[in-house]
């Protein structure tokens, strides 16, 4: 089930630098069926983005992290837990703002994959995982990012010297995605990969995080149109020559 989610990129602090209700936020997320509403992602990366400003970045980020979250950084998988808490928050942010959302037909697991722009006014992609905890809230299990190579031209890329300004080419809209609600024709994906699958509880939604050779990998499967899709096949430079060392 495939949504195009349109004024949901109001809603992010980090493309207008607003604020919205709760009753706001709730009348948005009406915009998907059932028990899936891809636009409780954008709210809760919106309000983690709003933490960052206030708290520091990498502060924020543990805060929305599930116990066993995991940063797939360039040289190795890092434990979000013992690995955030020594890194300096001073510094400014590297706001982002997500462009595609898929969500398990159930809603208990979500990805999404955005933009974000850094301090020096690099630009780069991100991918994230989210899984919704017992108290309703969506908290994140992995993430990955990595710069633009090569960079766009300076013209592409909007200032950083506003926080909240609009953060990568003005995003005026984001895709939201809902697997089919069917039981899937098989538990996953009929593919040969070199990664191990995880899937969603709901068995609607297959991924694989990981390392091949000298990229950092992830791949996304949904269950949609009665058949499984490859929907998101992302790939990024990795060195893991140090990673024993981490």
């Amino acid at each position: 089930m495939r949504l195009a989610v349109f004024a949901i990129a109001l809603a992010l602090a980090g493309c207008t630098g607003r604020s919205y209700s709760d009753d706001q936020y709730q009348r948005l997320m009406r915009s998907a069926p059932g028990a899936a509403q891809p636009s409780r992602i954008v709210a809760r990366e919106s309000e983690m983005l709003r933490a960052a400003q206030d708290k520091g970045q990498f502060t924020a980020s543990l805060e929305f992290a599930a116990a066993s979250a995991k940063v797939v950084s360039a040289s190795g998988e890092l434990v979000a837990a013992e690995w955030l808490p020594n890194l300096d928050d001073s510094g400014p942010i590297a706001p982002w703002s997500p462009a595609l959302v898929w969500m398990s037909c159930d809603g208990a697991f979500a990805v999404s994959q955005g933009r974000f722009q850094n301090a020096a006014g690099q630009v780069g992609s991100y991918l994230t995982s989210w899984r919704r905890a017992r108290s309703g809230d969506y908290e994140w299990l992995h993430n990955a990012a990595a710069l633009d190579d090569p960079q766009p031209p300076p013209e592409a890329t909007s200032s950083v010297s506003d926080p909240n300004a609009i953060v990568v080419e003005g995003l005026e809209s984001i895709d939201g995605n809902v697997s089919d609600c069917t039981a899937p024709t098989s538990a996953a994906p009929p593919v040969a990969e070199d990664l191990a699958p995880t899937n969603s509880p709901d068995g609607t939604l297959s991924w694989r995080w990981g390392y091949s050779g000298s990229a950092r990998i992830f791949r996304l499967y949904a269950f949609t149109d009665g058949e499984w899709s490859l929907v998101v096949d992302e790939s990024w430079p990795a060195d893991l020559r140090g990673a024993r060392a981490q």
